[in-house]
């Protein structure tokens, strides 16, 4: 039987995950006159998945199935349809109405929260929270770096720093590709036996690898062109990327036990 904390983690995700769903589906309701019912249907998999697993909480090692179904189904779409395309919604967002720009950058920054509170309200095993804990933290970490990278593409419309439309192409397409991998952090973690999760090493150097070349060292380059070519600061931002790639070289280093690292 679940905590009084973890029904009430699992009630807000179910309260912002329909909150999201609602307001990142009435974009292109409202702007391009796309059925609204045909969109909310691309959030149903992962909340029919969602509940179906709480239901039986032997099946909780499929938890992590939920984000996938999540990401891949129903959030990549939805940026797709809003920021892509030769007529992009994000070119026609009105800020004096509801849904402008900032709510559309706060809807998407509830991904983050979604992901902390799926993965923290999953079980009261112990050996989950000590495994899954900052593995959360950091996966919430890269995904708010990968929704300032599309603010990036809305703030072009309201202080302009003549940032090509190619250019903005590529910041689309590596958010997507970085929402595309974040999945891939949950393989780290498997469930062995009833209440005992592990570790798996070889997955998890595999990521790291994967998440430096692909998204770090990416968004690093993409906010040094932001910053020399179009006077965009991104100093924050580009002090995490360094610092992430510099801590996940040496954790996978640590973890191949090379270059004088162990654990």
């Amino acid at each position: 039987m679940a905590s009084v904390l973890i029904c009430l983690g699992r009630f807000a995700f179910f309260v912002l995950y329909g909150l999201q769903s609602y307001l990142l589906t009435s974009y292109p309701a409202v702007y391009s006159n796309v059925a609204f019912y045909a969109l909310i249907v691309l959030f149903i998999p992962a909340l029919v998945l969602w509940l179906c697993i709480l239901c039986n909480e032997e099946n909780l090692q499929w938890l992590f199935t939920v984000w996938p179904a999540y990401v891949w189904i129903a959030l990549i779409p939805l940026i797709g349809i809003i920021f892509a395309g030769k007529d992009p919604i994000e070119n026609k967002l009105d800020s004096q109405v509801f849904l402008g720009a900032n709510v559309l950058k706060m809807t998407l920054c509830l991904s983050p929260l979604l992901l902390l509170l799926l993965l923290s309200t999953g079980t009261d095993s112990m050996s989950y929270r000590d495994l899954i804990w900052l593995l959360s933290l950091r996966i919430a970490l890269d995904l708010f770096d990968t929704v300032e990278m599309l603010e990036v593409v809305l703030e072009q419309n309201i202080v302009p720093h003549n940032i090509p439309r190619s250019f903005e192409n590529a910041i689309i397409t590596f958010a997507c590709i970085s929402f595309l991998l974040s999945p891939l952090h949950l393989m780290q973690i498997k469930l062995t036996s009833r209440e005992k999760w592990e570790h798996r090493e070889v997955t998890s150097i595999c990521h790291k690898t994967l998440q430096i070349l692909v998204v770090n060292c990416v968004f690093l380059g993409l906010r040094l062109a932001l910053f020399l070519e179009y006077g965009k600061d991104a100093s924050i931002f580009l002090a995490k990327n360094g610092i992430v790639i510099l801590l996940s070289l040496f954790e996978i280093c640590s973890e191949c036990e090379c270059c004088g690292c162990s654990d």
